[in-house]
């Protein structure tokens, strides 16, 4: 194993990619140390006001993997899904589709682009007043969209 202290982050760089060690985003010598030897670390400089000193933080990251009781590795957001159930919605009868032959703006009522919009009935009642608008059916969007 080589002394990677000595070398440049240039060279650094170069060993991660002969040896196939993802790097991310990692900038500076000591966190390219860091990924290397297998373990983060972030080196924090803050300088006080008023004062020359300079204050150096290390902290070295949680990881959010850990292995469950079979040894199979997860994360704590997969933990939080793992007991709930997910279910298609029922369709909401409140909304219609609307076919508009161009993109349009009605102040109060809102905006419609070309081609087919999903409004409320109240503002589709609205917009089937203007010219170029017209209901669309389920059976013609579902068609559109290849359902």
């Amino acid at each position: 194993m080589s002394d990677f202290s000595t070398m440049t982050v240039a060279q650094l760089k170069s060993y991660a990619d002969d040896n196939d060690i993802d790097l991310g985003d990692a900038k500076r010598k000591s966190e390219i140390l860091g990924i290397i030897n297998g373990f983060t670390v972030k080196v924090e400089e803050q300088k006080i006001i008023g004062s020359d000193k300079i204050v150096t933080e290390k902290r070295i990251p949680k990881s959010a993997t850990k292995a469950d009781e079979n040894g199979i590795m997860t994360t704590a957001t997969a933990d939080n899904f793992k007991d709930k159930t997910f279910s298609k919605s029922e369709p909401d009868n409140s909304k219609t589709a609307i076919h508009s032959e161009k993109n349009l703006h009605w102040n109060g009522v809102g905006s419609l682009k070309k081609g087919y919009n999903i409004v409320t009935k109240e503002v589709a009642e609205k917009w089937l007043t203007r010219r170029g608008i017209r209901q669309a059916t389920p059976e013609e969007v579902a068609s559109y969209y290849g359902l």
